[in-house]
């Protein structure tokens, strides 16, 4: 297990135990059986984890897709707990995720220092599943509050700047502005949004889903595939096969570099030479002891690897993804 992480994008059933929703919790810990017996615990109740045995690579994971927590240890080879968490305090995208801290520490000012340097818990090994379990599920619905507070509190301001806009007549002019970027504001990005939304409700419409489709062909048949569908998409010389449900495909003749220049960049990425994927349908991230990583697709049989090549890429377009899929709210 060592040098390995999964990095979970969609959910899986609950189990019958949990409360709460699914979340996506990383687990950074030196010790290999921890990751196997908590992380196996927790997916088993239904959440999605990720693990990584340094510092530095549960930092470069939490970046890549901000987790909803964190459970770290305090003595990390390398960067430590203290330092973990210092560094996630001061990443906007990161500085309200929860963190528990683990160790198997017995001193108390040792464990009071932990807490004011950013934890949110304490559980002391020998670890207790079921206090893990209790202390996760305590973490995320008070995250969960706090995030709705937050929503709201949006929500209000947004209406209430946007009632003052209309008022003056000049809402107009505002919305230019925002879209323009030339005017300076102390507002909050996400703030600012919302109210050019509210100014111009067709601009928070979604786009229009004609252009989600491909055109399937073949003898006698004709038909209508949605891009949304569409899972992977591999080189094969100077043809292109399209794989989309449990193990439907088709051949296209066109090169990879024309799907690029075709499909919606946000959602889909190239992996290496030979390979496009579709970031929806990514269902874990996996990465060997050499660094090497491998794309395992939601219901899919090819396993993709990530080159070297386009690395820098694909962890860049991820992060987009994510950020697009988990928008943060009035403090991002």
């Amino acid at each position: 297990m060592e040098g390995w992480f999964a990095l979970a994008l969609g959910g899986r059933a609950k189990h019958p135990l949990q409360a709460d929703a699914v979340a996506r919790i990383l687990i950074i810990e030196d010790d290999p059986l921890i990751h196997q017996m908590v992380g196996g615990f927790l997916r088993r109740h239904g959440h999605a984890v990720s693990v990584a045995a340094t510092g530095e690579a549960g930092l470069q994971l939490a970046t890549a897709l901000p987790p909803e927590l964190i459970l770290c240890d305090l003595n990390l080879p390398g960067l430590d707990g203290a330092g973990v968490v210092a560094a996630i305090r001061q990443d906007d995208r990161l500085a309200e995720v929860p963190v528990i801290f683990l160790s198997g520490a017995t001193d108390r000012q040792l464990i009071r220092r932990s807490m004011n340097q950013g934890g949110d818990d304490f559980i002391a090994k020998p670890i207790n599943l079921p206090e893990i379990l209790e202390a996760i599920t305590a973490r995320l619905r008070r995250s969960g509050r706090q995030q709705r507070r937050k929503s709201r509190q949006l929500e209000q301001t947004a209406t209430f700047i946007t009632g003052i806009l209309n008022n003056l007549g000049v809402g107009a002019d505002i919305q230019w502005w925002s879209q323009s970027g030339e005017g300076k504001s102390d507002l909050p990005g996400p703030l600012m949004e919302r109210v050019r939304q509210l100014l111009d409700p067709a601009a928070a419409a979604p786009p229009p889903a004609a252009n989600d489709r491909l055109l399937l062909t073949e003898p006698n048949r004709r038909q209508y595939l949605p891009l949304s569908e569409v899972k992977l998409i591999l080189a094969n010389g100077e043809y292109s096969t399209v794989c989309w449900g449990e193990s439907q495909q088709a051949m296209f003749r066109k090169p990879l570099k024309q799907w690029l220049q075709e499909l919606p960049p946000a959602q889909f990425v190239r992996a290496h030479r030979s390979a496009i994927i579709n970031l929806a349908f990514l269902n874990y991230l996996e990465q060997d002891a050499a660094g090497r990583h491998r794309v395992h697709l939601k219901a899919c049989k090819h396993i993709i690897p990530v080159s070297q090549r386009t690395r820098s890429l694909f962890k860049r377009s991820l992060q987009q993804f994510a950020t697009l899929r988990h928008p943060k709210g009035l403090n991002s």
